[in-house]
C-alpha cells in the first residue's frame, strides 16, 4: 500500500455539510458569548492598546507564551508577541479586526470552553499545562472551524514573535546581508 496515496476528495454535499455545520457552530457560540462585552480600561497592559482590550491582551500573550514556548515576563525574553499583534491588528481591515475580536471572545469564553472543550475554565484561567491540553483540543478538533481559527491564533503568534529582532540570534538568523558583505 502506498502512504502517499492523497485523501479522496470531498463532495459538494459534504462540503456544504461541513460548512453549514461550521457556520451554526460558529453562530451559536458567538450567541452564547456576549458581543462586545469588553473592558475598555487598556492602561494595566504594556504602552497603550491600540487592538486588544485587556483581556484580549491576556488571552493572546498566553497562547502565544504556550505556542512559542516563550514568556513575555521570562528571563532574557525581550519579545512580546501579544504587543506586537497589538499594533499590528490596529491597522488591518475592519472586517479581520472583528474576526479576530471574536476568535478571542470564544476562545476564552467559558461557555465556548464547556460546549466545545469540556472545560469548565477560561483559558486565562487555566495553568499552563491546562492551556496546552486546551490548546491542543482546538488543533485536533474535529470542527474544522476550531482547526481553522487554532491555525489562525498559532499563525499570528509565531509571525509575532519570530519576525522581532529579540527572537532572531535564538533561531540562528543574523539579518538579511547585504551584497558584498560577509565576503
Amino acid at each position: 500500500m502506498n502512504d502517499m496515496t492523497p485523501p479522496a476528495p470531498m463532495g459538494r454535499r459534504r462540503f456544504l455539510r461541513r460548512s453549514l455545520s461550521g457556520a451554526a457552530a460558529l453562530g451559536v457560540a458567538s450567541a452564547l458569548v456576549p458581543a462586545r462585552v469588553r473592558a475598555r480600561s487598556r492602561n494595566d497592559a504594556p504602552g497603550k492598546l491600540q487592538f486588544f482590550t485587556e483581556e484580549e491582551y491576556l488571552v493572546f500573550s498566553g497562547a502565544a507564551a504556550r505556542l512559542t514556548g516563550h514568556y513575555a515576563s521570562g528571563p532574557g525574553n525581550r519579545v512580546d508577541a501579544a504587543l506586537r499583534a497589538d499594533r499590528f491588528l490596529g491597522t488591518e481591515d475592519p472586517e479581520i479586526q472583528d474576526q479576530i475580536h471574536l476568535l478571542l471572545t470564544i476562545f476564552n469564553s467559558l461557555p465556548a470552553a464547556v460546549l466545545l472543550g469540556f472545560t469548565f475554565s477560561k483559558f486565562i484561567d487555566m495553568d499552563g499545562t491546562a492551556q496546552d491540553k486546551y490548546l491542543e483540543g482546538w488543533m485536533t478538533s474535529s470542527f474544522a472551524f476550531r482547526r481553522t481559527a487554532f491555525q489562525a491564533l498559532k499563525r499570528l503568534a509565531m509571525s509575532m514573535y519570530y519576525t522581532d529582532e529579540g527572537a532572531w540570534e535564538e533561531i540562528g538568523y543574523h539579518g538579511i546581508v547585504s551584497p558584498g558583505e560577509g565576503r
